[in-house]
C-alpha cells in the first residue's frame, strides 16, 4: 500500500516535490520529499490495520447467539475503519482547502503613500513582500546550493562562500508587483548587489545554441520561465544583498533574481536552480493565466493633501516607472485632461529604477479639482489612459486624486 500510493503521489506531484525549505538542491529535495511520503503512507497504512484488528470481533461458533452479536460488531467495525478513513481524507481537504484560501499574502497593499514625499530607495522594513507561501522558506545555508544546469556547456553548482566570491556589481532596481493596482504601493527601490547572469553564464563556457529560454527554480518550489534573449538583454542580477545587507528572509534569502522591466512575479525568491532549455516550462504564475510580458509605464501622485489653500503654490508630486524603458517625461493635468504641464524629473538612480517628479501649481479659484498624472517611457511611448484591472496583464490607466481648493 506505501508503496504503490508513493509512486501514485510522485506522478501526480512531481513539480511540488521539489520544494523544500532549507535549501537542499532541487533532485535531492525530490528523493526526501518520495522518502517522507513513503513513510507517512506505510505509518497509515499501520494506523488502519491496527484499528480493524482492534475492532474486529473474536469468532464464534455458527448458529449461536454469540454469532448475531458477532456479526454486528463485524459490520460497526467495519463502519469505524471506514469513518476513520473518511475522516483522514477530509482532514487532508480542510488541509489543502485553508492552504489555497491563504495561499497569497500582500505585505504592503494598504501602506499609504498619499500625503508625503517617496523615498528614491525603500528601507528593506518598508519594502513591499507578495509570498505564495503560508510559511516561507528558512534556507539553511550550510545545505543551500545554487545549480547552473541544462543546455549549457558546463554544469555546475555554487555553495554560498563560492557565490559570494563571484564578481559583483550594485544596481538600484524597482520592483513592482502584478497585482499594483492604480495609485497602490506594491512598488520599491532598492540597491541590490550580486553577480549578472551574463557574467555567471559565461563562467561555464556560455550557453548551447539551442537553448532558447531560461528558467529559474526556487527553495519553495516556485519557478518561471521566460524567453532567453529577452532575459539576456534586460541584463538580470542574481542578488545576495540588499540595501548594503544580507537579503532578508522575506526578500529572498539567500539569492533572488531582479530581472529588470519584469513585474516581481518574474524576479524569484530564494533561488536555487537556473536551468537552459529549448522549451517552455510552465510556473505558478503562467499556468493560472498571468501575463509574462514586460510591465506597463505607471505614474502616480503622492502629494499633496486633499485641501489646500488659493492662490498659493503647492507642489504637485509622485513616482513613475516603466522598468528599463526608462521614464522620458511625465505630465500633470488639473483640468480633466484638456492642458498638460510638464513635470521636472529628478535624474533616476538607475535604468532600471522609478523617477520622482515634481510639479508647482498656483490654483486662482476655489472649488473641487482632480489631479491626473501620466508617464511617457524612454521609447517615447505615452502611457495609456484605459483603465484595466490587474488581471492578467497588470493595471493601466492615469492615477487621479481629488483635491478641495479653499
Amino acid at each position: 500500500f506505501g508503496i504503490v500510493m508513493t509512486l501514485v503521489a510522485v506522478v501526480l506531484f512531481w513539480n511540488e516535490l521539489r520544494q523544500n525549505f532549507y535549501g537542499l538542491p532541487i533532485d535531492l529535495s525530490r528523493l526526501t520529499s518520495a522518502a517522507g511520503l513513503l513513510a507517512d503512507f506505510v505509518f497509515y497504512a499501520v494506523v488502519l490495520c491496527v484499528a480493524y484488528r482492534a475492532l474486529l470481533p473474536k469468532y464464534s461458533a455458527p448458529g449461536t447467539s454469540d454469532e448475531v452479536v458477532s456479526k454486528r460488531r463485524l459490520l460497526l467495525s467495519r463502519a469505524g475503519v471506514a469513518a476513520l478513513s473518511i475522516g483522514g481524507l477530509a482532514g487532508t481537504t480542510e488541509l489543502v482547502r485553508t492552504y489555497l484560501s491563504n495561499y497569497s499574502s500582500y505585505d504592503g497593499m494598504k501602506t499609504a503613500t498619499h500625503f508625503r514625499v517617496t523615498s528614491p530607495i525603500t528601507p528593506n522594513v518598508d519594502h513591499y513582500v507578495v509570498t505564495q507561501n503560508p510559511v516561507d522558506p528558512t534556507p539553511n545555508i550550510d545545505l543551500w546550493r545554487l545549480e547552473v544546469t541544462g543546455l549549457i556547456k558546463n554544469s555546475g553548482t555554487y555553495t554560498f562562500s563560492q557565490v559570494q566570491e563571484l564578481p559583483s556589481t550594485s544596481r538600484a532596481i524597482t520592483l513592482e508587483c502584478i497585482a499594483n493596482g492604480l495609485g497602490d504601493h506594491l512598488i520599491g527601490t532598492a540597491i541590490w548587489q550580486g553577480v549578472t547572469l551574463r557574467s555567471l553564464l559565461e563562467r561555464h563556457g556560455g550557453v548551447s545554441s539551442n537553448a532558447r529560454y531560461v528558467a529559474f527554480y526556487s527553495v519553495d518550489g516556485y519557478n518561471i520561465s521566460l524567453p532567453l534573449d529577452e532575459v539576456l538583454m534586460a541584463d538580470p542580477l542574481l542578488a545576495w544583498r540588499m540595501n548594503g545587507a544580507e537579503i532578508p528572509p522575506r526578500h529572498g534569502y539567500p539569492m533572488r533574481v531582479l530581472i529588470p522591466g519584469r513585474y516581481g512575479e518574474e524576479n524569484p525568491k530564494w533561488l536555487t536552480r537556473i536551468e537552459l532549455t529549448d522549451h517552455f516550462v510552465g510556473g505558478l504564475y503562467s499556468d493560472q493565466g498571468w501575463s509574462n510580458a514586460p510591465l506597463q509605464t505607471m505614474s502616480r501622485i503622492d502629494h499633496p493633501r486633499d485641501q489646500i489653500p488659493v492662490k498659493q503654490t503647492v507642489e504637485v508630486g509622485g513616482i513613475a516607472f516603466a522598468g528599463n524603458r526608462g521614464i522620458q517625461k511625465v505630465e500633470v493635468s488639473v483640468d480633466g485632461g484638456l492642458t498638460w504641464h510638464t513635470a521636472t524629473l529628478q535624474p533616476p538612480l538607475s535604468q532600471d529604477s522609478w523617477v520622482m517628479w515634481a510639479w508647482e501649481w498656483t490654483p486662482t479659484q476655489t472649488g473641487a479639482y482632480t489631479i491626473t498624472c501620466r508617464a511617457t517611457d524612454g521609447t517615447g511611448a505615452v502611457q495609456t489612459s484605459r483603465r484595466r484591472s490587474t488581471v492578467p496583464n497588470g493595471a493601466t490607466g492615469y492615477h487621479q486624486i481629488p483635491i478641495q481648493v479653499m
